[in-house]
């Protein structure tokens, strides 16, 4: 079987996102395996060239075909590269790319990475020519709600060997400094907290004067460190004693956790999404409007008691990396049956 994951998102190294490293990790999975995979993506945001035109390379692992429009590319590419399914996933303009895979006459999955329905360019219908995947059950509750699609979960696939470092650190984390993810708390926390150190690392393409913005704050604070995106997350869990996730919008998983997590990073993440599920044992959660001493005092207790939260973070973890062997079982399932209905219905 060769599946085709396709997205009008940058892929690896141009974006550092939760669906960029989900995507790299299952891909690699499903190498292993003994299938074929490939990505579809956008270029990076200062890209050009001709909507169908592709720049391919395999220096990930496997083939990545990037495109100033994929869903313009899209029929070309599956057809160049015989794609048994197209696994459409979340992006700027889902419902175009959906058509555009429908057109192409293949088997098309769509797989739900986040319940933003302004991303949708459209809507979404339950039709028995698309299956629906979630990357959780918050996610797939969501949709239900929201469009009457009937999801299956199929959690991220998390590589564990990528994101194992060789000890830990004092600072508390932070990823992604924007104001979605909470930013705003954790330089509240900053000023609240001066004798803690906070790391502050890039994933999303930050516009320019909110860069600049939030590097001044962080210069005045003094205790905050900042850095870039990084392709490789293990230094910086070594510098890492917890992981602060106050998220203000709805995390469909927070995959960032179990990557904190297997290191022994306890969690701080607010009562969003599917946040406390991925958390488990393995840290607190708490109401992302809760007062600052409210977060102050879970934070401290956190490092107070870290021991006891570390081993409960990592077990989780680890019991979660260990089910992926399984996820990729179910996914690989559930492609090659959708595959096979809709060749028989040809």
């Amino acid at each position: 079987m060769r599946v085709l994951f396709v997205s009008d998102y940058p892929h690896l190294p141009d974006i550092q996102g939760g669906l960029q490293t989900t995507t790299h990790d299952l891909c690699l999975a499903i190498g292993i395996v003994g299938a074929e995979v490939a990505v579809l993506c956008g270029l990076s945001e200062h890209g050009d060239g001709a909507p169908t035109q592709t720049v391919s390379d395999e220096s990930l692992g496997y083939l990545c075909m990037r495109a100033a429009s994929p869903a313009a590319a899209l029929p070309l590419v599956a057809a160049a590269w015989g794609a048994s399914i197209i696994v459409v996933q979340s992006g700027m303009a889902l419902s175009r790319m959906v058509l555009a895979s429908l057109q192409t006459g293949r088997a098309t999955a769509v797989y739900l990475h986040n319940v933003e329905v302004h991303q949708l360019g459209g809507t979404l219908v339950p039709d028995a020519s698309l299956l629906y995947l979630a990357n959780s059950a918050f996610t797939a509750q969501r949709w239900r709600a929201l469009c009457g699609l009937s999801c299956h979960v199929v959690p991220p696939a998390v590589s564990a060997e990528n994101y194992l470092a060789d000890g830990t650190g004092t600072q508390v984390l932070f990823v992604n400094p924007t104001p979605v993810k909470g930013v705003q708390r954790v330089f509240e926390l900053a000023a609240q907290c001066r004798d803690m150190s906070f790391l502050v690392v890039e994933s999303w393409g930050l516009e320019p004067h909110w860069r600049a913005l939030c590097q001044h704050r962080a210069q005045v604070l003094g205790n905050v460190q900042w850095l870039g995106p990084q392709t490789d997350m293990r230094p910086v869990y070594a510098q890492s004693r917890l992981l602060l996730m106050p998220s203000v919008w709805e995390e469909s998983f927070g995959r960032t956790v179990i990557e904190a997590q297997l290191n022994g990073l306890p969690v701080l993440a607010s009562q969003r999404g599917a946040l406390p599920q991925t958390v488990g044992a393995g840290g607190l959660t708490l109401d992302p409007h809760a007062p600052v001493q409210v977060w102050e005092a879970a934070l401290r207790r956190l490092l107070n008691e870290h021991t006891a939260f570390s081993a409960a973070a990592q077990q989780h973890a680890l019991a979660y990396v260990a089910s992926t062997p399984l996820i990729v079982a179910q996914l690989l399932s559930l492609l090659a049956a959708h595959s096979a209905r809709v060749v028989l219905h040809a």
